[in-house]
């Protein structure tokens, strides 16, 4: 697909703001909507490291959650992490793909799953911190309300944007009939 003119701008945009960090190794997964004929674009376009899965459909369109199985793995591995999901119900030392599954359930029973956080790289105590106070009370807002360590979050929050920039720069460049594995070829993983 070629990224000029082959790629709706509202999917472009989806692309830039959620799945840069993901596609440059600074977050596990990454939470949004995508228009119903967006989803399947979107999938074809995915590198080969990173997974998507539908977890509600509405009228608005599809949420999907889409992830690197290698760093959702080690994130949701930590001591911290694996109390609070088993604390839920979730099968501790599962493989990832089985904890995803369990995730889906969970969006299925009707109300949200605010442990999601967890699988978005959100620190715990900023997870915990947010159900605690009903998602008042934080310290600071950006990428997600934080509780916890708000110089840490500010940092995050600079790369997430830094890898935003980068994604959006190397979108515009001369990227001819490439894909999304391309573009992150493309943009080092290994920036930081």
């Amino acid at each position: 697909m070629n990224w000029g003119n082959g790629l709706p701008d509202e999917l472009r945009r989806i692309i830039v703001r959620h799945l840069s960090p993901v596609l440059l190794g600074c977050k596990p997964g990454a939470l949004f909507t995508v228009p119903a004929a967006g989803c399947a674009v979107l999938a074809d376009l995915l590198p080969r490291r990173l997974s998507l899965t539908a977890l509600r459909y509405g009228e608005n369109g599809t949420l999907v959650f889409v992830f690197d199985g290698e760093e959702l793995e080690k994130t949701i591995a930590s001591a911290a992490a694996g109390a609070v999901l088993a604390g839920l119900g979730y099968p501790a030392g599962a493989p990832v793909l089985s904890v995803v599954a369990h995730l889906k359930k969970r969006f299925a029973g009707g109300a949200f799953p605010h442990e999601i956080g967890l699988f978005l790289g959100y620190p715990v105590d900023d997870v915990l911190g947010f159900v605690e106070h009903k998602g008042r009370n934080y310290k600071l807002c950006g990428y997600w309300k934080v509780y916890g360590d708000v110089e840490r979050a500010k940092l995050c929050f600079r790369r997430y944007d830094m890898c935003s920039r980068r994604l959006r720069a190397v979108m515009r460049s001369a990227v001819k009939d490439g894909d999304l594995s391309a573009v992150s070829r493309r943009v080092s993983p290994s920036i930081w």
